[in-house]
């Protein structure tokens, strides 16, 4: 496990896929856990790195990404959901990703954390998208998370 984070300020930079996208809104499910995640959200710090990076270090590497949102360490929190770092060294082609954090949803189960990632994309959409959705984003074709 990685260092806690705990600054309540902090906004954590979620990538969004386009699958994820309907009628120009992410998906709840953008906002939680695929089952290949481990019960681990990847996201970026946002005290380390920028919306705009981020979304070129994550397409640059081949994952796709058409939006960046963002999410308070304290709204993860007030989910009891905590976050901690995870930088991701450079691995083969795929450069080094020193903000990478993950939101952890280990003590939830399926349905709880479909609950959550609907709390949670309330609370992003609500502070607005933070990298413009690019209707041409098409590097790479990942679904979209560096952690598996």
């Amino acid at each position: 496990m990685g260092a806690p984070l705990t600054d309540g300020a902090e906004v954590l930079l979620r990538q969004i896929h386009p699958d994820l996208v309907q009628d120009g809104t992410p998906a709840s499910s953008a906002f939680r856990p695929k089952e290949s995640d481990k019960n681990k959200l990847s996201v970026d710090r946002g005290a380390m790195t920028t919306a705009a990076t981020a979304f070129d270090l994550f397409t640059s590497n081949g994952y796709t990404s058409i939006a960046v949102y963002g999410i308070s360490v304290a709204e993860f929190r007030a989910c009891d959901i905590p976050c901690e770092e995870d930088p991701l060294p450079a691995e083969g082609e795929k450069k080094a990703n020193p903000a990478h954090a993950l939101a952890s949803f280990e003590k939830f189960g399926g349905s709880k954390q479909k609950t959550l990632g609907q709390r949670i994309k309330r609370a992003a959409i609500a502070r607005g998208i933070l990298h413009p959705i690019d209707a041409s984003a098409d590097a790479g074709d990942d679904t979209g998370d560096q952690h598996s």
